[in-house]
Formats: C-alpha cells, sequence, structure tokens
C-alpha cells in the first residue's frame, strides 16, 4: 500500500514540475479595420427583415424576405459603396437603394459600440460599430453586423440599415452582404 501511495505522490510531483506554457509568444498586431473595409463593394445580396414579427418571434418565413431580385430591372447589385480614406461614394444605378441612401459623396466615421442604438437586442441586432455618413444632407447609419469574412480571398461585408416610423420607432431592418470588389 505505502509503494502506491509513495508511486502516486512521485507521480503528482512529475507531473507539476513539468507543466510549462506551451506558447510564450505574442497575441499579433491590432487590426485596422478602417483598412479592411477601404475599396468598392458592390451588393451580392439583400434580405428585408420585419422587426415586429422578429421581435415576436415568428419563423423565418414570416419575418424575412430575400430582395436581391425582388424588381425587375432593379438589381441591388447595381448598387457600388466605394470607401477610402475618409471618403464614402455611393453610385445607385438602377438598384432600389435610393430608398435608403442618395447618390453621392460624404465623409464617413466609424459609430463604435459607445452609441446605444448600435446594440438593440430586443430587435435581434447586436452590432459592435458601424459607418456614419452624410449624404445630401442627409445622416446616414450603415450598421456592421460582424466583421466575419472581411478578409480571404473573397471578402464579404454585412452591413445592416433600419427604416423607422414617424415615431421613431425601428419597423423594418434591411440586411445587405457586399463582396468586394
Amino acid at each position: 500500500m505505502k509503494l502506491i501511495k509513495y508511486s502516486f505522490l512521485i507521480s503528482l510531483l512529475v507531473m507539476f514540475t513539468q507543466c510549462s506554457p506551451d506558447n510564450e509568444g505574442k497575441f499579433g498586431d491590432t487590426i485596422n479595420r478602417s483598412e479592411q473595409i477601404m475599396g468598392t463593394w458592390i451588393i451580392e445580396s439583400a434580405t428585408q427583415v420585419d422587426l415586429d414579427a422578429e421581435k415576436k418571434s415568428f419563423p423565418d418565413f414570416a419575418t424575412k424576405i430575400n430582395i436581391t431580385n425582388a424588381i425587375a430591372g432593379m438589381p441591388f447589385s447595381d448598387f457600388t459603396l466605394q470607401i477610402d480614406n475618409g471618403a464614402l461614394t455611393t453610385s445607385i444605378g438602377n438598384s432600389p437603394m435610393a430608398y435608403v441612401v442618395s447618390e453621392g459623396t460624404g465623409s464617413w466615421s466609424w459609430v463604435t459600440s459607445d452609441a446605444i442604438n448600435l446594440v438593440n437586442k430586443e430587435l435581434g441586432i447586436n452590432a459592435s460599430s458601424g459607418i456614419e455618413t452624410q449624404i445630401d444632407g442627409e445622416n446616414i447609419i450603415f450598421y456592421i453586423r460582424t466583421f466575419a469574412g472581411i478578409v480571404g480571398d473573397a471578402p464579404k461585408l454585412s452591413l445592416n440599415y433600419e427604416r423607422f416610423d414617424s415615431d421613431n420607432n425601428p419597423v423594418t431592418r434591411y440586411e445587405y452582404i457586399l463582396a468586394k470588389q
């Protein structure tokens, strides 16, 4: 019995004295999101979300509709978003994006999670940041839903835009997946 007890203690001693960190390296540099979003983007898909139905946990078929090619002759893919260092340019083409943003150029800046309107868990939005711009005197905020997929061979950017009723309550969210050109 003593042999088993001593063997166990020796094995514990050896085990704890042999432990060391596997990796003593650095975590890496801070990611510059501004550099990642710069470039020309076109809409690959557009989805309209009924926020009241989403809030009531209705199924997806009653909540979301793919509107990418819903209007004949007005493809969302005609919309171009050019993001440069401090400048944002929109080109509408034949897309129905004129209901969201005017065609033109404006400056842009980051809106971070410090802004309370970017995180609205009740409506299912959990954006960590957004792009705020002003074109033709109209302020627009595009919520960035995720940065997943923004790098790689086929970068994608996920932007959201909300429409509000006359009492300033959000009623519809548009989710756009943009592909970098």
